[in-house]
């Protein structure tokens, strides 16, 4: 008789998985606006992971290993609900063999924008492997789809997690690391600072200098960042790419680099700052801080982009083009940006504060560059 895995149902919650009782398999999922229900949603992924008698799981687990994982090797397969958003119902697959662990995050869409979506992130993903060396984005391990959904199988970031900006009782901000299954924690100044800091620079090294392509949309009210922090400090990774196109259409032939780069840096200090309460609250506005991290993050990064690597002279040549710009200036070259914003609950807030995030802006330049 051939070996099957256990295959056990869980949804994650802040303080510790939760049994998936087969009673409540009919509630629909938070956020579906199909009112798709909890059994057809893990009997789905299921069905995804079993095909060709699991061989692609098999691969994937192997891949991830160093070796060869037979399926009687598995005792038991935990597909956890995660969480659930707009556009996808992420989970995870957890594989148990004796001892040893292989998890993986999936992510999965049912709705048509989600759907269309997570076909856009699967192609973005691979043209970004393909063309940058770095690990800040989860490796993809296999893709597919059924009927009504769409599956993306990927590298799980083992105790990254979410956060966000939080307001306590007094209805001071601050931000909190949402530990799942440890509760939330608070983070210090020194913590928040450097998730800003570390986002800015990944997002700023995956950053196409010949063609002006980066990674967005984005934002940190969808958990798109995550972060380690422990006693060996903070570790930050970004979770999707959904797209990877040119800043604002910029033309390789019709732009030139530092002028793309210096949009890129301005949406970059800008989109750092927009969060919501808890992630799906009121729209929030980052700290002055988070425009410090930013620059700096940013400023990190360059030495090692191969337009400056081999040119010291042209990366100073830009540090003293933004320098040379006043904080009218700056406030005023925010506005093809604006445009991003439209038909967002994002631009009221950016509206009444861009005159003091530009000044702010101004002032990080001209004593940190």
């Amino acid at each position: 008789m051939k070996h099957r895995p256990i295959i056990t149902y869980l949804v994650s919650s802040p303080f510790g998985d939760v049994p998936a009782d087969a009673d409540k398999m009919h509630l629909p999922l938070e956020c579906d606006p199909l009112k798709t229900p909890y059994g057809e949603y893990f009997d789905s992924i299921e069905e995804f992971l079993r095909r060709d008698d699991f061989k692609n799981l098999l691969e994937a687990t192997s891949r991830k290993a160093g070796r060869v994982i037979p399926l009687d090797d598995i005792s038991e397969i935990l597909i956890r609900a995660e969480k659930h958003g707009f556009l996808y119902h992420p989970a995870s697959v957890e594989l148990i063999a004796g001892s040893q662990r292989a998890k993986f995050g999936l992510d999965v869409a049912i709705t048509d924008t989600g759907r269309k979506w997570l076909h856009s992130e699967i192609s973005a993903l691979r043209e970004i492997h393909g063309l940058h060396r770095l690990p800040f984005l989860p490796e993809i391990y296999m893709s597919g789809e059924s009927v009504s959904m769409v599956f993306l199988l990927e590298e799980w970031f083992e105790g990254y997690h979410e956060f966000h900006i939080s307001r306590d009782e007094g209805g001071k901000c601050g931000m909190q690391l949402w530990k799942f299954g440890g509760g939330y924690t608070n983070l210090t100044e020194e913590q928040g600072f450097e998730i800003y800091r570390q986002a800015s620079k990944i997002l700023t090294l995956y950053y196409d200098f010949e063609d002006f392509r980066h990674i967005y949309p984005w934002h940190h009210a969808a958990g798109d960042f995550i972060a380690k922090v422990d006693n060996d400090g903070v570790d930050v990774r970004l979770t999707t790419a959904r797209r990877y196109n040119p800043l604002l259409g910029f033309r390789r032939d019709g732009v030139d680099p530092s002028f793309a780069l210096f949009y890129f840096f301005l949406q970059l200090a800008l989109h750092m700052r927009l969060d919501k309460i808890d992630g799906v609250g009121e729209v929030a506005w980052a700290e002055d801080s988070a425009v410090d991290a930013a620059v700096q993050g940013f400023c990190d990064a360059l030495p090692h982009k191969d337009g400056f690597k081999s040119d010291p002279g042209r990366l100073e040549e830009f540090l003293a083009l933004l320098r040379a710009f006043s904080s009218d200036e700056l406030r005023a070259s925010h506005n093809p940006l604006i445009e991003l914003y439209e038909g967002t609950k994002d631009l009221p807030v950016i509206g009444k504060r861009l005159d003091s995030h530009a000044e702010r802006l101004y002032s990080v330049i001209q004593t940190r560059l």
